[in-house]
């Protein structure tokens, strides 16, 4: 933990007048603070773990007021994770001076699986981290837990009082020749033994089993009731006072059928824009992309805990007028988000429900899933080709939330607009979007940006200072009141004109040209980076000009083969090279 990085948690903390998920501050400046032993269990218990800050005083808006003594502080907290804790937490800490005072920093970290959950020893409860601070599981909650410690295989389980009658015929059809089309192993076995092989049913009485009755049973629901999708609308403006959820639909049958159901209900509650192509043509095009939607449901029903300790719970799908919600029971399985989408290896908590899954069709003749490891980059990609930014994935451990933020399409002026700005082509689609908000007049704060983009905070101020740095940006004010506004555009480029046509989805630059003339900020900044690498703000800096200025001139430099970015327009650590 640098010096920098505890000034942006302190700032966040702020801004946001209380603790966050993932960082909790305890005064210390009299003496050791009893009250950490569940913040420590419910880091313990928390995807990624969490952060405390001793010598911070909350109620004095987290002024600085200095820990008693740093070491006898790390000693006492030593001894609780060895003596108040079951199994004992592991921690690192750093001791920095912010603001004058000694402040200590303490990462706690995450139990793996087999140590879960955290429990403190004194009242035999574990805790978990939430929005509004620590909060007690339940014994459900623990069950969870409890269940993770190994490979889950509740999906193989037999469905007592079932028997391949409650099986429905077409899709038992289907999947059998699906089976058979797709195996040659399979293809020579009988239709009962591909079942059995398959994991549809169990030995030896061969009864339907807990993932074979989900995708192909008649209606699983007589054996399993909550295992379904209740959806809801937020109450809209017309709707009568008091109302609390509007069509509100709960989505049953097997897998397939859910699905199909599902996202013709997302389709009905929302709406359709027009979005022209390249060939100037407008189409409808829905509020939400229907690939990401049908992923998205398609991983909630398939990789939800089917443990009995979750049974009560249903997958919940939620639309309101900024977002899309789905949650399901049990968190990921063997991968952490920040890897969703990022690899191409895949973890299943339900082994055999998302085999049974790959050979099942529905009404529309597609598969529940497509190919392992595709879901989630199929989500990202379909969202960044409709110009909308990504999804936002949370991750508790018991459950697993992914929230899709409902933002307007970008018109084609405004992604002509956009083609005209040299550094915006490398922004982030979150940045491009508040970029062109900027553009129609508004101002963006950290936590406006965060609302509207969901996020922490520290990930807001960095999209925010990426477009400060990038030079399309101002701001201006303190931390926890800055404001953000579109920069000026330098006289030649208001008088230049948009790209004619751009295409679908976010343009790339348009370059003035290796033959374009010598810009008279050119040689100041040359003259820097003779002695070394530099960024955009050190060379701002050190040649006085102003970001924009900055900004506008090494990109007129690598036109012109002058310069080298090493890194990203619009990223804080990119740096600039001299190529002669």
């Amino acid at each position: 933990m640098q010096l920098a990085e505890l000034a942006v948690l302190v700032a966040d903390l702020r801004q946001e007048g209380s603790d966050t998920p993932a960082v909790e501050v305890k005064r210390a400046s009299n003496g050791f603070p009893e009250s950490l032993s569940p913040t420590m269990s419910a880091f313990a218990n928390t995807p990624g773990g969490g952060t405390v800050l001793f010598g911070l005083d909350e109620k004095a808006g987290f002024a600085a007021v200095g820990v008693y003594d740093t070491a006898a502080c790390k000693s006492a907290l030593a001894a609780k994770s060895r003596q108040a804790l079951d199994p004992p937490v592991t921690f690192e800490s750093w001791d920095l001076t912010f603001e004058g005072a000694a402040v200590l920093v303490v990462k706690i970290h995450e139990q793996p699986a087999h140590g879960k959950p955290c429990r403190v020893i004194a009242s035999g409860k574990a805790y978990l981290r939430a929005y509004d601070g620590d909060y007690e599981l339940s014994q459900v909650e623990e069950q969870a837990f409890i269940a993770n410690r190994s490979t889950p295989g509740f999906d193989r389980q037999p469905v007592s009082g079932t028997t391949t009658d409650d099986l429905r015929p077409d899709l038992l059809s289907g999947y059998l020749a699906s089976c058979r089309a797709s195996s040659t192993a399979l293809a020579a076995m009988p239709d009962e033994e591909i079942l059995f092989r398959t994991g549809v049913t169990t030995d030896p009485d061969r009864i339907p089993s807990l993932a074979g009755l989900l995708a192909l049973g008649t209606y699983p629901q007589q054996h399993l009731p909550n295992c379904v999708i209740q959806a809801s609308v937020a109450p809209r403006d017309s709707d009568p006072s008091g109302t609390r959820a509007a069509d509100v639909r709960r989505f049953d049958g097997p897998i397939p059928l859910m699905l199909d159901e599902a996202l013709r209900w997302v389709q009905r509650n929302t709406r359709t824009r027009v979005r022209f192509g390249v060939d100037g043509q407008g189409r409808d095009e829905p509020e939400f992309p229907v690939e990401a939607v049908r992923e998205l449901l398609s991983n909630a029903l398939i990789h939800r805990d089917l443990g009995p300790h979750t049974l009560t719970q249903a997958i919940t799908l939620r639309l309101d007028d900024k977002q899309l919600v789905l949650s399901n029971p049990g968190g990921l399985w063997g991968i952490t988000v920040d890897r969703l989408g990022k690899t191409g290896t895949t973890s299943a908590r339900n082994g055999h429900l998302l085999r049974i899954c790959q050979n099942v069709r529905s009404q529309e003749g597609s598969r529940v899933v497509e190919a392992l490891a595709s879901g989630i980059p199929t989500v990202l990609s379909s969202l960044r080709n409709a110009g909308m930014v990504p999804p936002l994935f949370r991750d508790q451990g018991i459950s697993f939330t992914v929230v899709v933020p409902n933002h307007a399409l970008l018109a084609v002026d405004d992604l002509a607009w956009l083609g005209s700005l040299p550094a915006a082509a490398s922004l982030s689609d979150q940045q491009r979007h508040a970029l062109v908000a900027m553009r129609h007049g508004q101002t963006w704060t950290n936590q406006s940006f965060r609302e509207t983009f969901p996020m922490d905070s520290r990930q807001a101020r960095a999209e925010l200072a990426g477009l400060v740095e990038a030079g399309v940006a101002t701001a201006d004010g303190e931390r926890g009141g800055r404001v953000y506004r579109i920069a000026p555009a330098p006289a030649s480029r208001r008088r230049s004109s948009p790209p004619a046509s751009v295409p679908a989805g976010f343009p790339v630059s348009v370059p003035s040209g290796r033959g374009s003339g010598r810009h008279q900020n050119w040689e100041p900044i040359q003259q820097q980076l003779q002695t070394g690498e530099k960024s955009a703000s050190e060379l701002a800096e050190a040649t006085g000009l102003s970001a924009r200025q900055i900004q506008y001139a090494l990109q007129q430099m690598r036109d012109a083969g002058l310069v080298t970015l090493i890194g990203s327009p619009g990223r804080r650590e990119s740096r600039y090279r001299a190529t002669q």
